[in-house]
Formats: structure tokens, sequence, C-alpha cells
């Protein structure tokens, strides 16, 4: 028998997922369950915080002062065009949330 796992996005590691009734059956023995125990793949850009994802990116002082954009290419290969508002000044450290 084939099992299909789904995995919904957000998921967090060491969340298990039951397939109640579906291991190995013997005579005179009760049914156990199949159980999946989901691993955190670490990624190399990518830093998971609870349901966040986070990306760090050095910016130059001139960029940081006077404004910057780039493209981050997210997990689903989307390209998201990162920029600031003009004038807005990037402390050191500072999150922006996208």
């Amino acid at each position: 028998k084939v099992l299909e796992v789904h995995v919904v996005k957000g998921m967090q590691h060491g969340r298990k997922i039951t397939f109640p009734g579906e291991a190995d059956e013997a005579p005179d023995t009760i049914t156990g369950d199949i159980v999946f125990v989901l691993q955190l793949k670490e990624h190399p850009k990518f830093k998971r915080k609870g349901d966040d994802l986070f990306v760090e990116h050095t910016l130059s002082l001139t960029d940081a002062l006077c404004g910057f954009q780039f493209v981050l290419t997210h997990l689903d290969n989307r390209q998201l065009l990162i920029k600031s508002m003009p004038g807005e000044i990037v402390k050191p450290g500072q999150f922006k949330a996208i």
C-alpha cells in the first residue's frame, strides 16, 4: 500500500503525521500506526523562526542612508523586489517585514 503524506506550508519541525492502523499486520496482534515525523531542513539563505522566514541582507552605508533595492528569489522561485522608501534610513540590525 502507498501512503501519501501532505506537508502543508508552515508545518513545524517535529510535527507528527499519523496513519492509524496502517502498520504491518500479523495474526493475533493489533495493527499499529505509521507515524511520520517532520524534520526541518536548514536552508543556506532562509532561516525559520516560528511561522516566519528571515533573510539577512547586508547593505552598504550609502544604500542604508539613501535607499536601496534588490531582488530576492523566494523558495518557490518568485522574484520579489525589496526596496526602501525614499528618505527611509535603515539602522544597523533593523528588520523589514514583507
